[in-house]
Formats: C-alpha cells, sequence, structure tokens
C-alpha cells in the first residue's frame, strides 16, 4: 500500500487528498511537540500519537472515502484536514516545501534506505534501514557494491577524502523487492541519491541529512556481493550474549547487529580491523560477553509537576526522554577520549579485543515502532 508523508512546519497542517488505502504518517519539522487526532466525538476517530520535534508518528491507513478534520491537543489553533478520495493521486499535496536542507523531493514516496561505509567508490557497504512491522523492510540486509558511473565515484572518493573522512553517509533508493535483492535477481539500484549529516552524525533532533551536490538523484550503483541477508522472525530468541556480524576488506571493517526476536536495536559502527577472527574479506559473526539483552515487564512512570501558582500541570517525559533514543551499548561510559574497547568471541572460537573507532549509526524507535520515512 503507499505510503503518504505529512509535514507538520510552522505550527499548520496542510490540507491532503489520498486515495483510499493509503498510509498516512506525519513528520514534526517543528521545534516543539505535535500530536495529529481527531476529536474523542468523531465518528470517525483515530490518534497517531504525540511527536517531539523531528519524530514521525504511528502510520494511519485510510481505507474508506471520506474527510477527516483532525487536531493538535498541544495547539488549539491548530486543525488540518485528510481528504479520502477516488479522485486524488498520490502527488496531490500542496506542502509547506522543504526547509530542511535536503531530501526536499522525497517526502512523498517510498524509500529504502541504507547507512554506508567503505572509503572507496569501489567498495561500498550499505546496512539496509530495517523496521520490523514493515514487511516491505523486516530484512537485515548488508550489500557491498560500486558507483556505476566514474564521475559519480569520484564525488564520493573527494567527499571522503576530505576532513568529513569515514563519518555517516545514507543512500536512498525507490522502493524495490528485498527478496529479489537478496536472491540476486536484482543486480543495480538505478537511481539512489546520497546524503550526508554536517556533524557527521544522524540526528533525529537538530541539523538534518543534506544531499551531496552532484549525487543528490538518478546515481546508479552496482550491487557486486549480498553480504548478509536474513528475514526477522519477531519471535525468535536472542542468543545469550550480544551478537554481531562482521564485514568489510582490508581498509574498512564494519560492524551490525545481528537482528533477531522483538523488540532488538540496529546498529553499525566501525572498527579496527582485529589481529585474529577476521580475514580481510567476507562476512563472520561475534558475541560480546557479558552483554546481553533481556525481556523487561512493562513499567509506568508517571512524572508530573506544578509549574506555577494556577496548577496547570506539565507532564515530564522520564530521564534522557528529550535526547531521542537510548545510545549504542557499546559506547563506553566514561572521560572524554575513552577507548571504546570490548572482548568478544568469534563463531570460530577464538577470542579477541575489538575496538570501535566510529558509531556511524543507532536506531531503535523506527526498527520497532515506525515504518519507514524519509
Amino acid at each position: 500500500m503507499p505510503t503518504r508523508i505529512i509535514e507538520i512546519a510552522n505550527n499548520a497542517f496542510p490540507h491532503v487528498r489520498i486515495p483510499p488505502g493509503t498510509f498516512v504518517v506525519w513528520h514534526n519539522k517543528d521545534g516543539q511537540i505535535h500530536s495529529a487526532e481527531t476529536l474523542r466525538t468523531s465518528p470517525l476517530y483515530f490518534n497517531a500519537g504525540a511527536m517531539f520535534p523531528g519524530d514521525h508518528s504511528s502510520p494511519v491507513i485510510f481505507e474508506k472515502e471520506g474527510r477527516f478534520d483532525y487536531v493538535c491537543r498541544f495547539h488549539s489553533n491548530m486543525g488540518g484536514t485528510v481528504e479520502v478520495t477516488r479522485d486524488a493521486n498520490h502527488g496531490d499535496h500542496p506542502g509547506h516545501g522543504d526547509n530542511s536542507g535536503g531530501h526536499g523531493g522525497h517526502g512523498l514516496h517510498h524509500y529504502h534506505g541504507f547507512v554506508t561505509g567503505g572509503r572507496s567508490p569501489d567498495a561500498i557497504y550499505m546496512s539496509h534501514t530495517p523496521v520490523l512491522a514493515d514487511k516491505r523492510h523486516s530484512y537485515q540486509v548488508i550489500l557491498r557494491g560500486h558507483f556505476v558511473k566514474p564521475e559519480h565515484g569520484e564525488i564520493y572518493r573527494q567527499l571522503r577524502e576530505s576532513e568529513y573522512g569515514d563519518k555517516v553517509v545514507q543512500i536512498f533508493h525507490d522502493h524495490m523487492s528485498m527478496p529479489d535483492i537478496g536472491n540476486g535477481k536484482i543486480k543495480e539500484l538505478p537511481s539512489a541519491s546520497i546524503s550526508y549529516w554536517p556533524g557527521g552524525t544522524q540526528t533525529t533532533i537538530g541539523p538534518q541529512q543534506i544531499d551531496i551536490p552532484g549525487l543528490e538523484e538518478n546515481v546508479p550503483i552496482a550491487i557486486d556481493e549480498v553480504i548478509h541477508f536474513h528475514e526477522f522472525d519477531t519471535e525468535g530468541a536472542y542468543p545469550g550474549n550480544l551478537t554481531y556480524i562482521m564485514y568489510g576488506d582490508d581498509h574498512d571493517v564494519f560492524i551490525d547487529h545481528f537482528i533477531k526476536g522483538a523488540p532488538s536495536f540496529h546498529s553499525v559502527a566501525k572498527v579496527k580491523p582485529p589481529a585474529s577472527g577476521w580475514h580481510g574479506r567476507g562476512t563472520t559473526s561475534f558475541s560480546v560477553p557479558f552483554k546481553s539483552m533481556r525481556h523487561l515487564e512493562p513499567r509506568t512512570l508517571s512524572r508530573f509537576a506544578i509549574v506555577d501558582n494556577a496548577f496547570h500541570l506539565a507532564w515530564l517525559p522520564p530521564p534522557g526522554g528529550l535526547i531521542g533514543q537510548a545510545q549504542d551499548p557499546l559506547i563506553v561510559r566514561g572521560p572524554a577520549g575513552a577507548r571504546h574497547a570490548h572482548p568478544v568471541e568469534f563463531s570460530s572460537g577464538e577470542k579477541e579485543t575489538l575496538e570501535v573507532v566510529r558509531f556511524l549509526h543507532f536506531d531503535i524507535r523506527l526498527l520497532n515502532y515506525g515504518v519507514l520515512i524519509v
């Protein structure tokens, strides 16, 4: 089914016309919290939930024709309408324009995203951004590829040789069948676009990614190898210790957290090449002793504070709730400059101390709660 992204900007919702059977997701591009929900007295009720700045909402599917008026519970002057009609097409969206500095044309399309590493344009490593609840994206996929056109490869090489170095780069391309990529039927991403974060770190609040000049669209990327591919089993039992997939070459070595069972997390990091357990090409796996994931029963944390003498109440999120999400479990807490080194055991039985030199990507929210939205 098609997905439509509604951008909330300048404290306003746009009017949107969509055909029946369309998913709608709201993207909060403002600097304050918003929600998208009908009045509780409405016979056609929905509530997409509260969204902090930078957040995407839960998806809402509109299967029948009608007019759906909704509001923001935090701002009484904000209202919007979703009009569902068979006369609409997937481009009926006046929108607010794009002030984010990147991916302005992507807001109305369905894309696959890949977190990308590799310093050479002839060996780029692409880790698919997965979503457990979306069948189109419920796969862990790692690819090795190269730029088809030399001029595109040269732009990428210049970025990697600049001060930006080995920081995070992301590739987007039109939706394709992930199983067909996995079984080798699809050999090329014919029309990709490539972006980066000015600060080198992916963020949900603050500066968003921007397109790399010359690589904004229609960039073909050949798939040379499917390094790893598996479909998620959300009911599967996770291994006893944190488990990772290692891949790369003699110059760049990366690790992805192995996703099995739900909930989970998706992470991509660059590591120093280990002395043992790694043979310079292909893939292997390892576990981290003394680090594991445990299932905890849900708890409700109610935090209230009286903020003035009129007894207005403000909900305060749990500590850390305003900084996006949790941190990668391989980050070593300590003084600035602390080494992120951990004892690991490879699937071959070899033991090693592995050091992370660059954390490229860490996600909980999109993987467990979202649909893929750019």
